[in-house]
Protein backbone atom coordinates (compact mmCIF):
# COMPACT_ATOMS: atom_id res chain seq x y z
CA UNK A 1 0.00 0.00 0.00
CA UNK A 2 1.17 3.36 -0.95
CA UNK A 3 0.35 6.47 1.21
CA UNK A 4 -2.83 7.45 0.44
CA UNK A 5 -3.52 4.71 -1.82
CA UNK A 6 -5.26 1.35 -1.23
CA UNK A 7 -5.37 -1.32 -4.43
CA UNK A 8 -7.62 -4.06 -3.48
CA UNK A 9 -7.98 -5.41 -7.00
CA UNK A 10 -10.90 -7.54 -7.66
CA UNK A 11 -13.38 -8.01 -5.41
CA UNK A 12 -15.80 -11.30 -5.13
CA UNK A 13 -19.37 -11.60 -2.86
CA UNK A 14 -21.51 -14.49 -2.34
CA UNK A 15 -24.62 -13.33 -3.93
CA UNK A 16 -27.09 -14.53 -2.12
CA UNK A 17 -27.88 -16.23 1.42
CA UNK A 18 -27.21 -20.22 0.86
CA UNK A 19 -25.11 -19.35 -2.06
CA UNK A 20 -21.62 -20.76 -1.96
CA UNK A 21 -20.19 -19.24 -5.36
CA UNK A 22 -18.83 -16.29 -5.05
CA UNK A 23 -19.35 -14.09 -7.49
CA UNK A 24 -16.49 -11.20 -9.30
CA UNK A 25 -17.99 -7.64 -9.50
CA UNK A 26 -16.56 -5.47 -12.27
CA UNK A 27 -13.41 -3.89 -12.81
CA UNK A 28 -10.61 -3.10 -11.04
CA UNK A 29 -10.92 -1.23 -7.00
CA UNK A 30 -8.89 1.03 -5.75
CA UNK A 31 -9.62 3.45 -2.85
CA UNK A 32 -7.65 6.59 -2.28
CA UNK A 33 -7.77 9.76 0.66
CA UNK A 34 -9.67 12.76 -0.99
CA UNK A 35 -5.84 14.36 -0.79
CA UNK A 36 -4.69 11.89 -2.94
CA UNK A 37 -7.45 12.50 -4.98
CA UNK A 38 -7.05 16.09 -5.18
CA UNK A 39 -3.56 15.76 -6.48
CA UNK A 40 -4.52 13.28 -8.96
CA UNK A 41 -7.82 14.90 -10.52
CA UNK A 42 -7.65 12.93 -13.60
CA UNK A 43 -8.67 10.02 -11.60
CA UNK A 44 -11.74 11.33 -10.63
CA UNK A 45 -13.08 9.81 -13.88
CA UNK A 46 -12.92 6.35 -12.04
CA UNK A 47 -14.97 7.72 -9.14
CA UNK A 48 -17.91 5.49 -7.85
CA UNK A 49 -20.42 5.74 -5.21
CA UNK A 50 -20.93 2.13 -3.85
CA UNK A 51 -23.77 2.49 -1.87
CA UNK A 52 -22.10 0.44 0.73
CA UNK A 53 -18.03 0.13 0.89
CA UNK A 54 -16.37 -3.37 1.28
CA UNK A 55 -13.26 -2.00 2.78
CA UNK A 56 -12.26 1.80 4.38
CA UNK A 57 -9.55 3.51 5.19
CA UNK A 58 -9.69 3.26 9.28
CA UNK A 59 -12.43 4.43 11.23
CA UNK A 60 -14.04 5.50 8.28
CA UNK A 61 -17.83 4.93 8.15
CA UNK A 62 -18.69 2.38 5.13
CA UNK A 63 -22.25 3.08 4.63
CA UNK A 64 -20.70 7.41 4.42
CA UNK A 65 -17.15 7.57 3.61
CA UNK A 66 -15.49 10.86 4.34
CA UNK A 67 -11.87 9.39 4.12
CA UNK A 68 -11.95 6.57 1.54
CA UNK A 69 -13.07 7.43 -2.08
CA UNK A 70 -13.35 4.60 -4.06
CA UNK A 71 -11.90 4.48 -8.07
CA UNK A 72 -12.98 1.23 -10.59
CA UNK A 73 -11.03 1.12 -13.79
CA UNK A 74 -11.87 -1.48 -16.27
CA UNK A 75 -9.45 -3.72 -15.67
CA UNK A 76 -6.27 -4.23 -13.71
CA UNK A 77 -4.40 -3.15 -17.13
CA UNK A 78 -6.08 0.06 -17.30
CA UNK A 79 -5.83 0.54 -13.95
CA UNK A 80 -1.90 0.03 -14.49
CA UNK A 81 -2.06 3.20 -16.51
CA UNK A 82 -3.02 5.19 -14.48
CA UNK A 83 -0.39 4.00 -12.11
CA UNK A 84 -2.82 1.76 -10.06
CA UNK A 85 -2.17 -1.83 -11.06
CA UNK A 86 -1.52 -4.52 -9.76
CA UNK A 87 2.44 -3.82 -8.34
CA UNK A 88 0.92 -1.64 -5.89
CA UNK A 89 -0.43 -4.63 -4.04
CA UNK A 90 -3.84 -5.77 -5.50
CA UNK A 91 -4.06 -9.12 -6.06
Amino acid sequence: MQDGIDVIGLIAEVPAEGDTVPVSLDGWHVNVTPERLAVHPEWQTFRVMPRRMRRVWAGDDPLHPQMTVALRFADADEAAVWGLGPDLGGE
